[in-house]
């Protein structure tokens, strides 16, 4: 839907990335989404720019899928928001220069590859056969057209010829695949031994409180609120409110009778003798005669398991099964369509050879009564008139809403349409009509969040418009320390509790590496060894820490190796390793996979050098701040 508005209104233009494009990069072809803008671009990649509003929203979607991963609370580990934002944006500059490098180098996809690709998605496919109707669908459902599809198809095709030319080039030695499959095997003995502070153990002052508050403000800010007005434009709301005349649903009907008919079957067999330029008389006369013996009253499956040359059909008799329009070769198919049940065509010429057919069935051909399709005509016709209403709608609350920027209320009373206010949302979360990232970004873009402004239009995923400004603007401010205080003291006692295991377990590695047993440490802590046995890398039920630790310490000799690791809850566990077993028997999923870590360690060094290359500037991100 809404093709002619995307077509005709000015500075509308889709983001996101259809999902059937399996590609990493987010923001080919995506263009600012207002027509101007305060902002200086985030980077500047050989002269192409990305702008803030871009590295906006991948951060955002960054963000969001780290919340969903993470129950809603991102480790601390990933970093700062200004940490995360800068990985985003050297993760752009990466897919910008090797998108640039890919096209400088020729790389393409030619009309009649493209084609079979998108024919062959099963997400434009009804009963296994590419649908055109289902195509402009999915794609309109989706805020695309055709033309942004197939384009962003073809720059993915692109990079996948690049990617495999990459890959298939990678190669390793028998040596190191060897190597490779005896690490990958190898599985480690180890015990382990763990000191625990209960946090609830340590007390933390009020002056310990207050002096973390003072000295980390940034960390106790609320985040930067507003709220909207907007007025929404919905297809399916305007589509409620047509009455379609019953006269035009019989018209429509009888003027595309066509299109309410079921494919027609036909089930038939045949004979073929193969046949070029040079022979074709000879077949000719030969397939004549085979066709007499026929009429004569010969078994026509008799006949062609005997004389025909299709390897395919033959020894069943020549049987081609079930057949629609479009299967076979034009000569054949016209004759086949043009026989009645149990004929014999006369010898038919295709570039196979010589063909006789025989008709067995047809089924299928009929035609869906009025009633059956009425309800789909209905709702065509009304599409057809929403679209057109809500065209007009746009354009006309476009205008109105450019002629009195700092207000929406006179367009929407001059409309006819219903001014909503949301409740408050940040730039990264929100609920109800805040729930859509383009609202959010479009709430704090400048012009909208400073100078007060209506937007532009805004399309949303499933045929919405909306329209908004700026309500209320609540800026970031400082929590009293009475709201905090709970969350710092939580902090603080878990860093203390850290800080005291990880002092004990340096104080017992020192003494285990001098000669003390392991017994003795856990019946000075009173805590229980864990024997593991023997572990695999990554095995399952293992600490990912602490098996990752386990396997990087060195083989042990005569007596075992010690370290220590600081687990995700704060524990110290010390890890004795006293024996390494490794599988000598060939392992040709290992080498396969050391060949596939092989290709992506080339590609992506290949990404770093491209990068490296590229002419690129920074916009500081604290300038990039609406």
């Amino acid at each position: 839907m809404l093709q002619a508005i995307r077509d005709k209104v000015t500075g509308w233009i889709a983001y996101g990335i259809i999902f059937l494009i399996s590609i990493p990069f987010a923001l080919w072809g995506v263009n600012s989404y207002f027509g101007g803008g305060e902002l200086p671009p985030a980077a500047i990649v050989n002269g192409e720019e990305i702008s803030a509003r871009d590295l906006d929203q991948a951060y955002a979607n960054y963000r969001q899928r780290l919340l969903q991963l993470f129950g809603g609370n991102i480790p601390a580990s990933f970093g700062s928001e200004v940490q995360l934002r800068s990985q985003v944006r050297e993760q752009i500059i990466e897919e910008v220069a090797l998108r640039q490098y890919i096209e400088d180098r020729g790389y393409r996809i030619g009309d009649t590859a493209l084609g079979g690709i998108i024919r062959g998605m099963e997400a434009f496919q009804t009963d296994g056969r590419f649908d055109p109707e289902l195509y402009q669908a999915q794609l309109r459902s989706l805020g695309y057209s055709p033309l942004m599809f197939e384009a962003d198809l073809r720059r993915s095709q692109a990079l996948e010829q690049f990617r495999d030319g990459i890959v298939a080039t990678a190669f390793t030695l028998p040596g190191q695949r060897r190597l490779y499959a005896s690490l990958a095997s190898q599985s480690r003995k180890i015990r382990t031994l763990g000191y625990a502070t209960d946090p609830a153990s340590i007390e933390i002052g009020d002056d310990e409180i207050e002096q973390h508050y003072l000295a980390n403000p940034d960390q106790f800010k609320t985040p930067e609120q507003v709220r909207i007005e907007y007025v929404e434009l919905s297809l399916d709301k305007i589509k409620q409110a047509i009455r379609v005349d019953p006269a035009e649903v019989q018209a429509r009907y009888e003027s595309n009778l066509a299109a309410y008919a079921s494919p027609e079957i036909r089930e038939a067999s045949h004979i073929l003798l193969k046949a070029g330029d040079d022979d074709a008389d000879a077949v000719r006369e030969r397939i004549e005669a085979l066709r007499q013996r026929i009429v004569d009253g010969e078994s026509f499956a008799d006949i062609a398991r005997e004389y025909s040359e299709d390897p395919g059909s033959a020894s069943a008799g020549g049987d081609l099964g079930e057949i629609e329009r479009g299967v076979m070769v034009k000569d054949f198919e016209d004759v086949l369509f043009g026989l009645e049940t149990g004929e014999l065509s006369e010898p038919v010429r295709t570039g196979f050879g010589w063909h006789l057919i025989r008709l067995h069935a047809v089924s299928g051909g009929e035609l869906q009564p009025l009633d059956a399709v009425r309800a789909t005509l209905e709702d065509e016709i009304r599409n057809e008139r929403a679209e057109g209403q809500i065209y007009d709608l746009v354009e006309s609350l476009a205008n109105l809403a450019y002629e009195q920027p700092d207000s929406l209320a006179p367009a929407a009373e001059q409309l006819g349409l219903a001014l909503e206010r949301s409740d408050w949302f940040s730039r990264f979360n929100g609920d109800g009509i805040a729930a859509e990232t383009r609202v959010r970004q479009a709430a704090f873009a400048p012009e909208i969040l400073q100078q007060g402004l209506n937007s532009e239009a805004i399309e949303l995923g499933d045929d919405r418009v909306v329209f908004l400004r700026v309500h209320e603007h609540r800026p970031p401010q400082q929590q009293p320390l009475d709201a905090v205080s709970e969350r710092i003291e939580r902090q603080l006692r878990r860093a203390r509790a850290q800080e005291r295991n990880l002092k004990a377990g340096t104080e017992a590695l020192a003494q285990l590496k001098s000669g003390k047993s392991l017994e003795a440490i856990a019946a000075e802590w009173s805590a229980p060894i864990r024997d593991l046995g023997f572990i695999e890398r990554n095995q399952a039920g293992v600490d990912a820490a602490l098996s990752a630790h386990t396997f990087q310490m060195p083989k042990p000799g005569a007596d075992p190796e010690f370290a220590g690791v600081t687990l995700a809850d704060g524990e110290f566990a010390i890890i004795e390793l006293s024996a390494v077993r490794t599988d000598t028997a060939s392992d040709e999923s290992a080498a396969d996979a050391l060949v596939e870590a092989t290709a992506g360690a080339d590609y992506q060094a290949l990404i770093d050098h491209v990068t490296r290359q590229a002419e690129i500037v920074r916009t500081p991100l604290d300038e990039l701040e609406g």
